[in-house]
C-alpha cells in the first residue's frame, strides 16, 4: 500500500502530466490544422469532439468512482490517455481525426474526476490543503508542454512525431503510478439534508461555469485582443503565456489562501481582481496594459478552479460524483467561449465583446456570499453516506 507522501508525489505527477498533455496538444493546433486543410470554422468543429467526449464520460466516472474506487480508474484512464495522442498522431482523416479527439476527450474527463478525487481523499488523510499546489503542478506541466512543442516545431519535427513521443511518456508515467495511489471509501447517497445539498451542488456549478468561461476567454482570446489593439506576434504570444505564469503562482499560494479567506473569500477576491484585470486591458487598449491586464486576469482566477473542484468533491455525495456533475454542467462554457466572443465580435468590437467575459466575473462576486454559506469549508469531513 502506497504512503501518503508516495501517493502525494504519483498524483502531482500525474496532475503534470496532464498539463503536458493538454500544452503539448495545444502547441501543434496550427500543424494539424495546416495538414488537414482546416477552416477555422471546420477546426472550431473539429476541436470540439473533445469536449464532447469529456462530457460524455463524466457521468461514467460518477458511476464507477463510488462503486470501484478512484484508484482503479485512475489507474485505468491514465494510460488510455497517453494512447489518445497515439490515435491522433496515427489519424489518416479528417473522420478519424475527430474521433480521436472525441476519445481524447472522454479518457481526459475519467481522469480530471478520479485524480481530483485521490487528492480530495489524500488532503483528508494529510489535514491541510493541497489541492491548489496539485493544480498549479498542472499549469507547470501545461506550460514546459507547450515550451517543448513551440521547440520541436522550431526545428522542423513533424506533429506526428512528436505526439507520438509524449505519449510513450505519459503511457510510462500513466502505468507508474498507479502503483502509489490510495484507496478510498466506496459509498452512496446519504438522504440527509438532501435539498441543501441539492442547492450548494447548483451554486457551485454555476459559479464554475462562469469560471470556466473566463478562462476560456483568455485561453481563445487574450493573444487576439493583444495583436488588435497592436501587439507584435511575439508580444501577443506573450501576453497569454504571462496569463499562465500568474495563474501558476496564485495556485501556488492557493491552498495557504483559501484556509485564511474560506470558499466565498477566495472566489470573492480572486473574482474581483480579475474583473479589475480585464477591466483594465479593455479600459486601456494599448500593448503593455493588456499584457498586464491579462496577468492579473490570470492572478485573480489562479485559485478558483481548484477551490471550486474540491467544494463539488468534499460534498456528502459517493465518491467522484460532485465532480462529475461539475464536469458534465460546467465544461460547455468552453464550447460557448468561441461563438459568444467571435459572434459578438462580428456585431460590435471584438473590445466590446469582451465585456460578457466580464460581466462573468460580476456574476461570480455576486454568488460568491451564497457559495460561502453552502459550500463545505476547507477540510470539513463529510458523513460517510448509507445505502438508501
Amino acid at each position: 500500500m502506497a504512503t501518503d507522501r508516495q501517493a502525494r508525489i504519483s498524483l502531482t505527477i500525474i496532475f503534470a502530466s496532464t498539463g503536458i498533455f493538454v500544452g503539448s496538444w495545444a502547441a501543434r493546433i496550427p500543424a494539424i490544422q495546416s495538414e488537414f486543410h482546416f477552416s477555422l470554422a471546420r477546426l472550431g468543429l473539429t476541436l470540439a469532439c473533445m469536449t464532447i467526449g469529456a462530457i460524455s464520460s463524466s457521468p461514467l466516472a460518477g458511476f464507477v468512482s463510488p462503486r470501484y474506487g478512484s484508484r482503479l480508474l485512475l489507474r485505468a484512464s491514465a494510460p488510455f490517455q497517453a494512447l489518445a495522442f497515439a490515435f491522433i498522431a496515427l489519424a489518416p482523416s479528417r473522420i478519424m481525426l475527430a474521433l480521436a479527439l472525441f476519445f481524447m476527450g472522454a479518457v481526459n474527463g475519467l481522469v480530471q474526476v478520479s485524480m481530483n478525487a485521490q487528492a480530495i481523499a489524500l488532503e483528508a488523510r494529510y489535514g491541510r490543503t493541497i489541492l491548489s499546489k496539485m493544480h498549479g503542478g498542472f499549469s507547470v506541466g501545461m506550460m514546459a508542454g507547450a515550451l517543448v512543442a513551440s521547440l520541436v516545431a522550431h526545428l522542423g519535427v513533424s506533429y506526428r512525431t512528436h505526439l507520438l513521443g509524449v505519449s510513450a511518456l505519459l503511457l510510462f508515467t500513466g502505468i507508474g503510478i498507479g502503483f502509489f495511489l490510495i484507496e478510498t471509501e466506496r459509498v452512496t447517497r446519504a438522504h440527509r439534508r438532501r435539498i441543501r445539498l441539492s442547492l450548494a451542488l447548483t451554486v457551485i456549478v454555476v459559479v464554475s461555469f462562469f469560471e470556466l468561461f473566463c478562462e476560456g476567454t483568455a485561453t481563445s482570446w487574450s493573444a487576439v485582443y493583444a495583436h488588435k489593439v497592436g501587439s507584435s506576434a511575439a508580444l501577443a504570444a506573450l501576453t497569454f503565456g504571462l496569463y499562465s505564469l500568474t495563474m501558476t503562482v496564485g495556485r501556488l499560494r492557493g491552498d495557504h489562501l483559501v484556509m485564511r479567506m474560506g470558499v466565498g473569500g477566495l472566489v470573492r477576491a480572486g473574482s474581483a481582481a480579475a474583473i479589475c484585470g480585464l477591466g483594465l486591458a479593455l479600459a486601456f487598449p494599448t500593448p503593455l496594459v493588456v499584457l498586464l491586464g491579462f496577468a492579473l486576469f490570470g492572478l485573480g482566477l489562479s485559485c478558483q478552479a481548484p477551490t471550486l473542484f474540491r467544494a463539488a468533491g468534499q460534498l456528502p455525495l459517493p465518491e467522484g460524483q460532485g465532480l462529475a456533475a461539475l464536469l458534465v454542467a460546467s465544461w460547455p462554457a468552453f464550447l460557448l467561449v468561441a461563438p459568444v466572443i467571435g459572434g459578438l465580435s462580428k456585431v460590435i468590437s471584438l473590445r466590446e465583446a469582451l465585456l460578457v467575459t466580464l460581466a462573468a466575473a460580476v456574476v461570480m462576486v455576486a454568488l460568491s456570499g451564497t457559495l460561502g454559506r453552502l459550500a463545505p469549508a476547507p477540510l470539513d469531513s463529510s458523513e460517510p453516506a448509507s445505502e438508501p
